[in-house]
């Protein structure tokens, strides 16, 4: 039997790849402090501003307790990476690039609200709030992901 030819390859996706790192970039963020507030740190592990408040409140419904969440985040951010990897190598372009739209937006509300809780906590106690890696990853990341599936779904129509 005669070998076959090599199948060319085809190239990634640049614009995927750049929601793929946004992707990254926003799971780093939402790891690293947000805000310094007189020197010390706050993240999105401090409570009140990862988990705003406990499941277990009475007065609150359900989804705003999901919402208020950063494992809720952490978990999109993963199935948004996981998005831009199909995009990337070319698989069901449209539908996943439109699905990881919707998911970056949901995404970059959660981390953005995560981001103003920290303000919050820190601004009533003292003036000097400065802002670190972490929040400035969170706000970025999002936007690059935006970024990289609006212009794969350009390329596309």
């Amino acid at each position: 039997m005669a070998d076959a030819p090599p199948r060319p390859r085809r190239p990634l996706n640049g614009w995927a790849v750049a929601a793929a790192v946004g992707a990254v970039a926003s799971l780093l963020g939402a790891y690293l402090p947000l805000v310094k507030v007189d020197g010390r740190s706050l993240s999105g592990s401090t409570v009140g501003v990862g988990n705003a408040v406990a499941w277990s409140v009475s007065d609150r419904n359900t989804i705003t307790l999901l919402l208020e969440r950063r494992d809720l985040a952490v978990i999109l951010m993963l199935w948004v990476l996981l998005l831009a990897v199909m995009c990337a190598i070319g698989r069901w372009t449209r539908w996943v690039a439109g699905l990881g739209l919707l998911l970056t937006v949901a995404v970059f509300h959660l981390l953005l609200s995560m981001v103003q809780r920290a303000e919050a906590f820190g601004v009533p106690t003292s003036l000097d709030v400065s802002y670190s890696a972490g929040a400035m990853l969170c706000l970025a990341g999002p936007l690059l992901m935006l970024a990289g599936f609006v212009a794969v779904l350009a390329r596309r129509h």
